[in-house]
């Protein structure tokens, strides 16, 4: 393969024919809404849709709570209100999220502490993260990125011997399963979110899932101002400070018929990743991802990374040549680390008054893995209605393109 057979200096295509897609809602949505209104109620608290979208949600991931909210940030926030984050106290997360982790930290007048990934899991070291534990830390959120699963088991084990609350981000995880275990229950709380852009999805919305009772308690309370819905009490009499991330009907109603699509989603995309993997495996210049001992993951997009030594390309020339031949591939995904965002570097997160977090130095060159992975990955979009065709397509194009800067 030479450098003028390639789309991008104006050979054929890979990719002739558009990937395939289908239509993600339908009769069984309209199903469950129109029931929802004719309930004659879109309350949460006096509707079925909700209440029936937490038990079933439950139920497949063998938990004996789940607990709904507005959005997969509404769901941290209530996870971190839950359990007791407070103004000064020190939460440890990913440099490689999206704002949705990291506002409710702030919101709650904590500090987040960002410490550094695996190269090719893309997800926290737990030695990287028992270093950067101090008297003030309370919480880890664990982020499990793109479908694939933390070193659960080792943060567990760093959370139990410091006394730590273990937070799940599975924002991105639907379906994924962790030595057997639905994700989302190694840690005293997962978060999940019904964005349009995820697995599932009602729009927006979330839900969250624990074992503990108390904790559960405390996740209601923490999505509707801390008020009270149970029968026997009369009046409202907030005990802590809590927003309305209350889930309606609708959105129930639209999650709930969504969920129950998932074993499928999640199948079909296991499927086609799994064999692409076997299909790129080997090829010079290009690093899979790693899939942790035990995990089953759900691939909410598929991360690669450019040696760009032995490619002998840059990451940025090579994601475009990708793309001249039709694959649906972009480069650098969130493009720098959040600790280099403008809220952080210019300690400019509120107007007035100082943040406990504008103390702290955060800076380029904090997380060196991270950084490495974001200047050379490269994001492959995922759709579970993906055919062979998509798969022989998308084989040819990559290998193509390999080909011509190796050789």
């Amino acid at each position: 393969m030479t450098h003028s057979q390639l789309a991008l200096n104006g050979g054929s295509k890979a990719k002739q024919t558009p990937y395939t897609r289908e239509k993600r809602y339908g009769a069984e949505e309209l199903k469950e809404l129109q029931e929802a209104l004719e309930q004659g109620t879109l309350f949460y608290a006096h509707g079925t849709k909700v209440k029936q979208l937490e038990a079933e949600f439950a139920e497949k991931n063998g938990v004996p709570y789940a607990v709904t909210c507005t959005s997969g940030t509404a769901g941290i926030h209530a996870a971190l209100i839950a359990v007791g984050i407070s103004p000064n106290d020190e939460v440890i997360t990913s440099p490689i999220t999206d704002m949705g982790t990291l506002s409710p930290i702030l919101y709650q007048g904590a500090v987040p502490i960002f410490a550094d990934l695996h190269p090719h899991t893309y997800t926290l070291l737990p030695e990287s993260v028992e270093a950067c534990i101090t008297s003030r830390t309370k919480a880890i959120i664990a982020v499990n990125l793109a479908g694939n699963a933390c070193d659960l088991d080792a943060l567990r084990e760093i959370c139990d011997r410091h006394k730590l609350w273990l937070i799940e981000d599975c924002a991105q995880t639907f379906g994924c399963r962790y030595k057997g275990r639905p994700i989302g229950t190694t840690g005293d709380i997962g978060c999940f979110s019904f964005n349009e852009f995820k697995h599932i999805s009602c729009g927006d919305g979330g839900i969250t899932i624990t074992r503990n009772p108390e904790l559960a308690e405390r996740l209601r309370l923490s999505t509707d101002k801390a008020y009270s819905r149970r029968p026997d009490v009369l009046e409202r009499r907030p005990i802590f400070l809590a927003n309305n991330y209350r889930m309606t009907e609708l959105q129930g109603a639209v999650a709930l018929a969504q969920l129950r699509k998932l074993d499928s989603i999640i199948s079909r995309r296991q499927a086609w990743c799994n064999e692409l993997t076997k299909r790129l495996k080997g090829l010079p210049g290009l690093c899979l991802p790693e899939i942790a001992e035990g995990v089953e993951p759900s691939w909410w997009f598929y991360i690669m990374r450019v040696d760009e030594e032995r490619m002998g390309v840059d990451t940025d020339t090579f994601a475009k040549a990708l793309q001249a031949e039709g694959l649906p591939i972009g480069a650098h995904y969130i493009g720098k680390c959040v600790y280099e965002y403008p809220l952080f570097t210019n300690k400019s997160a509120f107007d007035h008054a100082p943040h406990p977090c504008d103390t702290y130095d955060y800076h380029a060159g904090m997380c060196p893995n991270a950084e490495a992975i974001l200047n050379t990955c490269l994001l492959l979009t995922v759709n579970e209605a993906y055919t062979q065709t998509d798969l022989d397509d998308t084989v040819e194009g990559i290998r193509k393109v390999v080909s011509a800067y190796t050789e």
